[in-house]
C-alpha cells in the first residue's frame, strides 16, 4: 500500500476521534449538529481503526511518494471538514464550508464563523481541526520527512542529538510527539480555565493556541478577554512557536540545550526586535507591541488590537515577520527561522567568495556543517516559497483584492498567519470578503501548510498521471485509427 494511503488512515483514526468528541461535546446545545458529528465520527474512527490493520505503510517509500502523499492527505482532510460544514446551518454553501475547513487544518487565522450563532459542536469541530491539522504537520516535520529522507537538509536543519533522542524510530518518534504536543494543550486548556474562561472557551482558545490556529470564535479575537487570558495566549503562542523540541527540552528539565540553541536565540530575538519597533509608534503599549509580535512570529493569529492602524512601519515589521515564521517543528508556518539563518549565512559566504575566491567558507547550524547540496536544496526552497507567493498575489489581485491586500493577504495565507492588511483585516474575518477572493485563499492555505517539496512533487505526479493516461488512451484508440486510416485509403484508391 501506498504511503499516502497509510496516513489518510492514521490521519482519520485521530480526526473521527476528534469529531466524536466534539458531537458529544454538544448534546444539549444543538441535537442535530452534535448526533450528526457524533455518528460520523464514531463511524470514520471505526472504519480508520479495521483499515489501520490492513494497510501499512512501505518500510522504505521513496521521497516523491512521501510528497504527494502528503499533499493528498491535507486534500483528503479539508473535503471531509468542508462536507461536515455544509451538512450544518452554520456554513450550508459548500464555497463557505470549504475556506471554513481549509483554514482550519492549515491552522491559519481565518473565518466565517460567528461564535454566537454557531452551535458548540460546530466551535469544538473547527478548534479540533486546527489541533489536528498542527499534530500533522509537527509528525510531518520532525518524524516522517527526516526518516525518509535519512537526514534533514532539505527542511533546513540537522536535529543533531536533540533530535534523536526525541526521535530515535518512527513508531517511538511519533508516540512521544503525540505525547508532547497532547501534554501542552492541556496545559493551555488548564491555564485557561484558572484564568475564568468557560469549559468550552477554554477548550477552543487552547486548542487554537497549541496548534497556532488562531481560532476563538470572537469577531475580535482576544482583544475582549482580560489581560491573564491574554498573557497565557502570548507564553502559548511562544512556545508553540519555538516547536516541538522546546517543549521537549523543557519536559526533560534539560535547560542547556534552550540556552545553546542558536535557532531558539534567534527567534527570542526578532520578537524582541519586531516589539521594539512597533512599541516606538505613539499609542501602541509595549504589551500589546509583544503580543502581536509574538502571534506574527509564531503565525497564530491571535490579536488584541487593531493593528493595522499602527501605520506603515508598524504593517512592515508584522509582514517580515510571518514571512520569516516559526522554529523548525512548530505546527506553524512561514520559511522557519532556521532557514532564515541559513540563507543569510549563505549570502553572507558567497558575498565573501566574490571577495576572495580561495577562501573556504563553512556554514554551520548548532556547530554542524552543511554541505553545499543541503545549502542548494534550501535555497532552492526560499525561491519555491517567493514564487508561491508570488502567484498567490496573482491570485488575489484578479479576484479583485487590492494590491496591498493581494501583498499581503498571499504571505498570510501562504505563511498559515491568517489576519492580514486590506480586505481581510487585523482579525480574520471573512464576512466582508468575496467568493471568488476567499476561493482564492484555499490553495494558498493548503500549499503553505504542505510546504513547497510536498506540493511540487503532487503536480508532478498528477501530470505524471496524465500523460499516462494519455498514452493509454492512445494506445487504445490506435487500431480503431489505423482501420480508419485503411478504410480512406482504400476508398481513395478505388
Amino acid at each position: 500500500m501506498s504511503w499516502g494511503l497509510a496516513a489518510i488512515v492514521d490521519a482519520g483514526l485521530v480526526l473521527g476521534i476528534a469529531t466524536m468528541l466534539s458531537g458529544l461535546a454538544g448534546i444539549g446545545d444543538d441535537s442535530s449538529d452534535a448526533t450528526a458529528f457524533a455518528c460520523v465520527g464514531a463511524a470514520l474512527a471505526a472504519v480508520s481503526a479495521l483499515a489501520r490493520r490492513r494497510v501499512a505503510p512501505p518500510e522504505r517509500p521513496t521521497a516523491g511518494r512521501v510528497f504527494a502523499g502528503i499533499g493528498l492527505l491535507w486534500v483528503v482532510l479539508v473535503l471531509f471538514g468542508a462536507v461536515l460544514y455544509a451538512s450544518t446551518a452554520a456554513l450550508p454553501r459548500l464555497d463557505d464550508a470549504l475556506v471554513e475547513s481549509a483554514a482550519g487544518f492549515t491552522t491559519t487565522s481565518l473565518t466565517l464563523l460567528d461564535g454566537a450563532e454557531a452551535s458548540r459542536t460546530v466551535m469544538l469541530f473547527r478548534a479540533a481541526t486546527s489541533w489536528v491539522g498542527g499534530l500533522t504537520a509537527v509528525l510531518i516535520g520532525v518524524v516522517t520527512l527526516p526518516s525518509v529522507l535519512r537526514s534533514t537538509s532539505l527542511i533546513g536543519y540537522s536535529t543533531g542529538r536533540s533530535g534523536r533522542d526525541l526521535v530515535p524510530s518512527a513508531v517511538t518518534g511519533r508516540r512521544r510527539v503525540l505525547l508532547l504536543y497532547s501534554g501542552f494543550t492541556a496545559a493551555c486548556v488548564v491555564a485557561y480555565l484558572l484564568c475564568g474562561l468557560g469549559v468550552t472557551e477554554a477548550l477552543v482558545v487552547g486548542l487554537g493556541t497549541a496548534s497556532t490556529g488562531g481560532f476563538t470564535g470572537r469577531p475580535d479575537s482576544l482583544a475582549g478577554y482580560g489581560g491573564a487570558v491574554q498573557a497565557v495566549a502570548g507564553v502559548g503562542m511562544l512556545v508553540a512557536g519555538a516547536g516541538i523540541f522546546v517543549i521537549w527540552w523543557i519536559a526533560r528539565g534539560r535547560l542547556r540545550p534552550l540556552w545553546r540553541s542558536q535557532e531558539l536565540q534567534t527567534f527570542v530575538a526578532l520578537i524582541a526586535v519586531a516589539t521594539t519597533a512597533m512599541a516606538l509608534h505613539r499609542g501602541v503599549g509595549v504589551g500589546e507591541a509583544a503580543f502581536m509580535a509574538t502571534s506574527a512570529m509564531s503565525t497564530t493569529g491571535f490579536a488584541v488590537a487593531d493593528w493595522t492602524a499602527w501605520g506603515t512601519a508598524a504593517t512592515v515589521v508584522m509582514l517580515v515577520a510571518v514571512g520569516i515564521g516559526t522554529m523548525m517543528g512548530s505546527p506553524g508556518g512561514g520559511l522557519r527561522v532556521m532557514r532564515v539563518r541559513l540563507l543569510m549565512a549563505s549570502a553572507g559566504g558567497e558575498l565573501r567568495r566574490q571577495i576572495d575566491p580561495y577562501a573556504v567558507v563553512l556554514v554551520r547550524s548548532d556547530r554542524q556543517t552543511l554541505s553545499q547540496r543541503a545549502l542548494d536544496r534550501l535555497g532552492g526552497h526560499h525561491l519555491a516559497y517567493l514564487m508561491l507567493v508570488g502567484v498567490g498575489t496573482m491570485l488575489l489581485g484578479v479576484s479583485g483584492v487590492s494590491l496591498l491586500g493581494s501583498v499581503w493577504g498571499s504571505v498570510s495565507a501562504v505563511s498559515t498567519f491568517g489576519p492580514a492588511v486590506g480586505e481581510i483585516g487585523a482579525f480574520g474575518l471573512l464576512d466582508g470578503v468575496d467568493s471568488a477572493e476567499r476561493l482564492a485563499l484555499v490553495p494558498l492555505m493548503i500549499a503553505g501548510r504542505a510546504t513547497v517539496p510536498p506540493v511540487l512533487a503532487g503536480i508532478g505526479l498528477v501530470l505524471g498521471w496524465y500523460r499516462g493516461a494519455r498514452r493509454r488512451m492512445r494506445g487504445a484508440f490506435q487500431p480503431v485509427l489505423s482501420r480508419r486510416a485503411s478504410a480512406e485509403s482504400g476508398y481513395r484508391d478505388g
